[in-house]
């Protein structure tokens, strides 16, 4: 590379490490020198009712959805008691990966009731998307959510889905979202990778 560009190798290892230094690069013992992520994407899920989708889908952002799995399972106490279910009550658990180009930047956990959304798992989900099939399959209007954002290492399992090491920084978003009638219609979890996507919000002071 110095011998491409025309200049030395000290200059050369003084820009590598400058770059190092600022997070564009990160040199790994034994393996090499890697440009880190592409640069972070701005999403406004911290300040609007959007899904990861309908973000990047406004940033014109061409990503491809993998169906992991969705499976008819009892809901777990805390999901029973955030969407109001009755006790062994039967909902579905829906898992994707979302990538932008080849790589995987979010995964998505769905809870979402049998009785409110019959054969929801004849749907197509990686060419439809879950808040359009909630609006406009089954007819419910999200209206508002409740989101909480958790910053923690990624476990193994997340580290393998989101192909990055195990305990990197990441976000869990942590979301009930709910109709113009006050109705629990999802409960998720979602985790992206931050050297990925930003997090963004507006916020003014009256």
């Amino acid at each position: 590379m110095a011998e491409s560009l025309e200049i030395s190798r000290g200059t050369m290892k003084q820009a590598i490490k400058q770059l190092s230094d600022e997070g564009v690069l990160i040199q790994i013992h034994g393996k090499g020198t890697f440009v880190v992520g592409g640069g972070q994407l701005e999403s406004p899920v911290a300040e609007r009712l959007v899904s990861t989708a309908e973000a990047l889908l406004e940033y014109q952002k061409d990503f491809t959805t993998e169906l992991i799995g969705i499976d008819l399972i009892e809901a777990p106490k805390l999901v029973e008691e955030a969407l109001g279910l009755q006790k062994g009550e039967q909902l579905y658990f829906l898992r994707r990966l979302r990538f932008l180009e080849d790589t995987p930047v979010v995964f998505l956990e769905n809870y979402l009731s049998k009785k409110l959304y019959p054969e929801m798992d004849k749907h197509d989900f990686t060419k439809e998307t879950l808040f359009s099939l909630i609006e406009g399959h089954y007819k419910k209007k999200i209206k508002w959510g409740k989101r909480s954002f958790i910053a923690q290492g990624s476990t193994p399992p997340i580290s393998k889905l989101l192909q990055i090491k195990k305990n990197t920084p990441i976000i869990l978003l942590d979301q009930v979202i709910h109709s113009d009638t006050d109705e629990p219609l999802e409960y998720s979890k979602v985790w992206i990778r931050s050297d990925q996507i930003k997090l963004t919000s507006v916020l003014r002071r009256d």
